[in-house]
């Protein structure tokens, strides 16, 4: 049997929701960097039956979709920290974003999930040049 869209995903019972939206860069540069992800992560006092992180892929665009474990399987229900990864490539993996964004611990953005949602939005910054480690 397929599985049934809407908020009630294929998690044996336990509630998932479809979650989407859009990243601004502020240095629009950051747009065609190597490595680009968005990640939820269940934080301290979520609600979360099962305390599971959700991540995805920001496209060129901004646009990002999050799964759990495979694309289309949705989030599980619950708070959490919004966290980025934003590298050159995949053999140059110095961030180009602030230290801010990679950690739950510092993250500005933490967002609820109670429903399929497709209109979270994130401003990130970049690292400003002459602040950048190891630079060529």
């Amino acid at each position: 049997m397929a599985c049934a869209g809407g908020i009630i995903g294929c998690s044996k019972g336990n509630p998932v929701a479809q979650v989407s939206g859009k990243i601004s860069f502020k240095n629009s540069s950051l747009s065609t960097a190597g490595i680009r992800m968005v990640r939820l992560e269940p934080t301290a006092d979520t609600t979360a039956k099962i305390r599971k992180g959700a991540s995805g892929t920001i496209n060129e665009d901004g646009s990002f979709e999050l799964y759990t474990r495979r694309p289309g399987d949705g989030v599980h229900l619950g708070k959490y920290a919004v966290t980025f990864a934003v590298y050159r490539g995949a053999m140059d993996q110095r961030s180009l974003i602030p230290a801010k964004y990679t950690s739950a611990a510092t993250t500005p953005y933490q967002v609820v999930v109670d429903r399929n949602r497709d209109d979270l939005s994130f401003v990130i910054e970049s690292i400003a040049p002459t602040t950048q480690k190891g630079r060529d």
